[in-house]
């Protein structure tokens, strides 16, 4: 049977163009597991070319994990995860959505006026926070009485998600999602239910943006493509702090002393939340938050802030001693998360007058370095310890975290 027309042979053009498209989908399939043997395998490095929020390391492979499959999937994620090629081109596709105005995250929601918030933080597990309950109580029950038994008083801040401080940013012609709107005062009121001294942060920041507290910065309180709060909201934060501990534990405290910000540090940095958005950047190690994201496009760079970072000494007639976070026989420790470290410590240290040691550890839930510091307490009433008060930081979004559904683990 004759051939109709329109299926008559392809011309050498119509050939090379589908060859050439068959060898560039080969190559680029072929380049992720060939890139990665030549750079870990042959050149035996261990670090990824670059490193990104996006990389994980899978599991060690186990009879189980093997057999359901689940051990395949998360090796696949992370070979694909650390491929600078993956990198490239998802992140151009990403670049190229953002210039057409039609950007897209799984994690992150568009506010107006570009800023930038966490879904997770706009949309809480409250079920999952109310199945937590028992276990959470149990938890909070258990750090309290152990920092009792080692000589201290504990108090609990819960810094709050900059949605709640900036709804109008958040829900811009819309009302807020009413399943978070009591959230906030529903861990305040459990902290008292269990006899754990805190503060409402929530109720300080949004006086202070109504009515700006004297020697305090002008300005906004949180970055707009960050989830932390700038130099200006840690230190609100940390006068509220302040102001609670010496209400309630003033008295155990030694004499308050002159201190005052010292050297201002000022970087350019793409915030977390850029970062989240797949765009061209990439973590690289920093000196004063230990990693940072840095922009490797012209993208990136517009959307990167300045951020500022200030010291904390106090005056002595042989001149100034520098906080570090570090002194041993500091008596307020602060228990913190990445917001003690974007100035939070400091901000107490300048508005209590006194000493702050510090130990942090980034994650929202505040559960790594309090498990830490109860480690090193001494028990029962032991000598060891210097601190009087603990003042232990969570950041709101990280208490509906899965974490806190089995925190004593």
């Amino acid at each position: 049977m004759e051939r109709p027309h329109d299926e008559a042979a392809q011309t050498p053009g119509q050939w090379a163009v589908r060859w050439f498209a068959v060898v560039a989908v080969a190559v680029l399939c072929a380049s992720v597991p060939l890139v990665d043997l030549v750079w870990h395998g042959l050149l035996g490095r261990a670090e990824p070319p670059l490193r990104t929020r996006s990389q994980v390391t899978a599991p060690a492979a186990t009879v189980a994990n093997v057999t359901d499959g689940s051990w395949m999937k998360q090796k696949e994620r992370e070979l694909r995860e650390r491929s600078p090629i993956v990198w490239w081109l998802r992140g151009n596709w990403n670049e190229l959505r953002y210039r057409c105005g039609v950007p897209q995250s799984v994690g992150v929601e568009f506010g107006d006026d570009g800023w930038l918030f966490l879904k997770r933080t706009l949309y809480p597990d409250v079920r999952g926070f109310g199945e937590a309950t028992a276990a959470r109580r149990a938890f909070l029950v258990e750090v309290r009485d152990r920092v009792r038994a080692a000589g201290a008083e504990l108090l609990v801040t819960i810094v709050p998600d900059k949605a709640r401080v900036y709804p109008e940013h958040a829900w811009p012609g819309r009302a807020e999602n009413a399943a978070r709107t009591a959230n906030y005062a529903r861990i305040l009121a459990e902290l008292g239910e269990l006899e754990i001294p805190t503060v409402d942060l929530v109720a300080a920041l949004r006086a202070h943006r109504a009515q700006p507290l004297p020697g305090v910065p002008d300005g906004e309180l949180y970055y707009r493509r960050d989830t932390h709060w700038r130099p200006a909201g840690a230190l609100v934060a940390g006068i509220a702090t302040a102001t609670a501990i010496e209400q309630r534990f003033g008295g155990r405290l030694s004499p308050r002393r002159v201190m005052q910000p010292t050297g201002e540090t000022v970087v350019r940095a793409v915030g977390d939340l850029t970062d989240q958005l797949g765009l061209l950047s990439a973590i690289q190690p920093d000196p004063l938050t230990g990693q940072r994201p840095v922009a490797l496009s012209l993208l990136t760079d517009e959307l990167a802030e300045p951020r500022s970072y200030y010291g904390v000494a106090f005056t002595t007639p042989q001149g100034l001693v520098q906080m570090d976070g570090e002194d041993p026989a500091a008596e307020v420790l602060l228990v913190g998360t990445s917001f003690a470290e974007e100035n939070g410590m400091g901000a107490l240290s300048l508005a209590l007058g006194r000493a702050v040691r510090a130990v942090t550890a980034r994650g929202a839930e505040g559960l790594s370095p309090i498990r830490q510091v109860l480690d090193e307490l001494p028990p029962d009433g032991a000598a060891g310890s210097a601190a009087k008060v603990v003042v232990w930081e969570i950041v709101e979004r990280g208490i509906f975290a899965d974490a806190w559904h089995d925190p004593a683990r």
